[in-house]
């Protein structure tokens, strides 16, 4: 059965939101960031992150952890909430700017049992198949054994890569790209291009911040992105407070970025 072929452009919650403060939409960023999608001739899945919407009760609550409680419980049913409101956000920008978008819960779709997440995709499959956009996030997903769990935008990319033909896959988030470790200067320097094996070498340089992410680091991006390339031809980290680079990237133009090849381009 031949696998239908995407591209997957992932919103980091740091780009669409101020994750500094609760409920707090970037919104005139998010705009210029579905203006740069209206003119896409080639389906493609929009996944966007948390954000302030999902960190900061999923914190305080300590939704990561699994079910300890039922005082958490609130915080289950508020993070629910707080994504759904942002997701609408999304899909209702990306309408406006005749992206034909329709979003579908994560939490829905998805089921852990183990340390296996099992999706139902054909929702999905279909509203390609039709030229429709699918919207997903990142989620609060239920669990057999620990009641529930967070489930990263990161971490639905690497079960969809496995059942779409993924030519590629952009991120955006708050910084140029990846940056490396270096051990004659404090500041980690931008890196261009990296293919497979060079990836598998790579320091990624971290970059402090006091932002609650429950879902990790750049370091954690970094993990996820080791599997990607098991998979897809090429991954892109750009900038997403600067939007204009997205257009760019999407037309194949050289844009300040980190380029990723994946193990089939080597």
């Amino acid at each position: 059965m031949n696998r239908i072929s995407v591209s997957i452009i992932k919103l980091g919650g740091s780009v669409i939101t101020d994750k500094t403060s609760y409920r707090k939409i970037r919104r005139e960023n998010l705009s210029k960031i579905c203006n740069q999608l209206k003119n896409v001739n080639k389906p493609y899945i929009v996944i966007h992150g948390a954000g302030s919407f999902g960190h900061i009760i999923a914190e305080k609550h300590s939704i990561q952890a699994g079910f300890e409680d039922k005082n958490q419980l609130d915080g289950i049913v508020k993070i629910r909430q707080d994504m759904a409101s942002l997701s609408q956000e999304v899909i209702d920008c990306l309408i406006e700017n005749n992206v034909k978008a329709i979003g579908f819960q994560t939490s829905a779709l998805a089921f852990m049992t183990g340390a296996e997440v099992e999706y139902f995709l054909n929702p999905i499959e279909k509203s390609l198949t039709l030229g429709v956009c699918p919207v997903l996030s990142g989620d609060v997903l239920f669990t057999e054994e620990g009641g529930f769990t967070i489930h990263s935008g990161d971490s639905i990319i690497t079960h969809l890569v496995k059942h779409f033909d993924v030519k590629q896959v952009i991120f955006l988030t708050d910084v140029d790209g990846l940056f490396e470790k270096s051990d004659d200067s404090e500041e980690g320097k931008l890196v261009r291009e990296l293919n497979y094996n060079e990836f598998k070498e790579f320091k990624v340089e971290e970059i402090q911040s006091e932002v609650i992410d429950v879902t990790g680091s750049m370091k954690g991006k970094v993990d996820e992105i080791s599997t990607l390339l098991e998979e897809v031809e090429q991954v892109v980290i750009i900038n997403g407070l600067i939007p204009e680079r997205l257009g760019s990237v999407l037309k194949n133009e050289n844009e300040v970025s980190t380029i990723i090849y994946g193990k089939k381009s080597t």
